[in-house]
């Protein structure tokens, strides 16, 4: 479907290339993000997320394509633009000499943010760092440092989010913290742009995710539309010593994939893997349904085949 007027949307790209010498990190993108969406742009090392995202605030200028944040071109309205967003990089990029406060004071001035010490402090709180307000950045845990990457993106109340992948590396605890305040700013109509290797984050937290593969876009569409498209069904996951034993019971349309010496089947419903088990008389380590790691695993080129 072509995209719909450039001026109209937060996230607007057609066509945008970007090329480093003879290598192509973006390829013809075209990809829109509506007001109030979380779009997530998942893919490999190397698949060209970063480099669309540098692209959106003018750190990276692209090569070719037509690319607009909120009607506007990074290229000649890269200050512009940074008013209306905020940015979780990958780097966390703290003056570890300073305290909290002393921190997010110091970027404010850079936004030329106007008495910014009461939302300073509400934001604190709301990332439940209020008590280490005064604390030296270098004092902090890993997770209390991405906290208050997300107070520094949060601080202008910008109308559009990007999220380089935000929970990397983070305790489970933290990351559903993180997730929360996402979802909430969500709710006040608010636009998230993520990129992450989570697929369980991407299904949570996006209404539409964009798959890249060396620069390309290989699908786009919301969670539950490509796990419906491309991996349907249920999956059954074996020891891979009994590869053999299973695959004689096998339907004919069912699909099978190596995972982790692991022997997956995917079949149309859980009844055929119950089936399955009791034809074979091997219990499988789990059952569930399809969800959208399948789908990234078989669209990246990362899902295995059996015979691989």
């Amino acid at each position: 479907m072509a995209p719909k007027s450039t001026s109209a949307v937060p996230v607007a790209a057609r066509g945008v290339t970007k090329r480093f010498g003879d290598f192509a990190a973006l390829q013809e993108l075209t990809l829109e993000v509506h007001s109030g969406q979380c779009a997530g742009l998942l893919g490999p090392n190397g698949a060209g997320k970063s480099t669309f995202i540098g692209c959106l605030y003018g750190a990276v200028d692209r090569t070719g394509g037509d690319l607009r944040v909120f009607g506007l071109d990074p290229i000649r309205d890269a200050r512009r633009i940074k008013e209306r967003i905020g940015v979780v990089p990958q780097e966390n990029a703290l003056d570890e000499e300073l305290t909290v406060f002393e921190n997010m004071s110091l970027y404010a001035r850079f936004q030329s943010l106007r008495k910014p010490f009461r939302r300073i402090e509400e934001l604190l709180e709301h990332m439940s760092l209020g008590h280490k307000r005064d604390a030296q950045i270098k004092s902090l845990s890993g997770g209390m440092k991405r906290r208050l990457t997300f107070v520094r993106a949060l601080l202008s109340d910008p109308e559009l989010l990007i999220l380089d992948e935000p929970t990397t590396g983070l305790d489970p605890a933290v990351r559903h913290l993180l997730w929360e305040r996402v979802l909430s700013y969500r709710q006040r109509g608010k636009t998230v742009l993520v990129t992450t290797h989570y697929m369980h984050e991407a299904e949570l937290l996006c209404d539409q995710v964009i798959i890249l593969n060396h620069g390309v876009a290989v699908a786009t569409g919301s969670p539950k539309e490509l796990i419906r498209k491309e991996t349907p069904g249920f999956v059954g996951i074996f020891d891979a010593e009994q590869k053999h034993a299973v695959k004689a019971h096998l339907g004919p349309d069912w699909h099978t994939f190596m995972q982790a010496r692991q022997y997956c089947v995917r079949a149309p419903q859980i009844e055929n893997l119950i089936t399955l088990q009791a034809a074979s008389r091997i219990t499988a380590i789990q059952m569930r349904p399809a969800n959208l790691e399948d789908v990234y695993l078989k669209l990246t080129g990362e899902e295995l085949s059996e015979d691989a």
